[in-house]
């Protein structure tokens, strides 16, 4: 899965030259958290609403005139986060994701050949996965991959000796430290198939069909 599938291509930026009460007015006029900095056509850094509030008084209370003033002169280029942490289009999904996680942001610009192309922010990500496990009229089979399945057939393998397509699988590590999968497909099999899971050695925890679901649903 590549970045530049789920990216937000029109994004709204903002110039190193605006003053923050200006940016933070049009942060709440458009309800939006962060914004790439530009220089012209060139991205030289990343502003989010906590830069702003950090940076503007909060009340006429909280500092003298002086400082006040000064303050509130303040341009997002004495704000903004510097050198941000890029993408580029043809990056991986779970590679960006990984990098919001470790250097814990919520976005992250998109740049190709030094244009800005876009942007990905978390939101994004959880779309993009909430997606790929949702099954639509499939059925979606979680199950954990235990010692005793290591030496066995690969899940995908089973399902596809039984007529199955294959539409997505993942897997990750439970709190507990135990792989755990989640595998959505299409097939009629669904009885065979945690029988077959369950004989290799996984442990089928749960089996969704919104298939069932559709049936039932009446006619227009």
């Amino acid at each position: 899965m590549l970045v530049r599938h789920f990216m937000t291509r029109q994004v709204q930026t903002v110039k190193e030259t605006m003053l923050c009460r200006e940016a933070l007015v049009l942060f709440q006029a458009q309800n939006f958290r962060r914004a790439p900095v530009m220089r012209g056509e060139t991205l030289i850094g990343m502003v989010a609403l906590a830069d702003l509030l950090r940076i503007l008084p909060n009340s006429v209370d909280d500092m003298d005139r002086r400082t006040r003033i000064t303050k509130e002169k303040s341009l997002v280029a004495q704000a903004m986060t510097t050198k941000p942490v890029t993408l580029g289009p043809d990056d991986h999904l779970e590679d960006a994701a990984r990098l919001m996680l470790v250097h814990k942001i919520g976005a992250l610009p998109v740049v190709h050949d030094g244009k800005l192309e876009g942007l990905l922010t978390e939101s994004d990500i959880f779309r993009a996965f909430v997606g790929m496990t949702t099954p639509h009229g499939e059925l979606r089979v979680t199950f954990t991959l235990t010692n005793s399945a290591q030496d066995g057939p690969d899940p995908i393998l089973v399902a596809l000796r039984l007529g199955f397509r294959v539409r997505s699988y993942l897997v990750h590590s439970s709190p507990g430290g135990e792989d755990m999968a989640v595998m959505r497909l299409r097939g009629r099999k669904k009885q065979e198939l945690v029988t077959a899971l369950g004989q290799v050695g996984y442990s089928v925890i749960e089996v969704q069909d919104t298939r069932e679901t559709q049936d039932r649903r009446p006619a227009a």
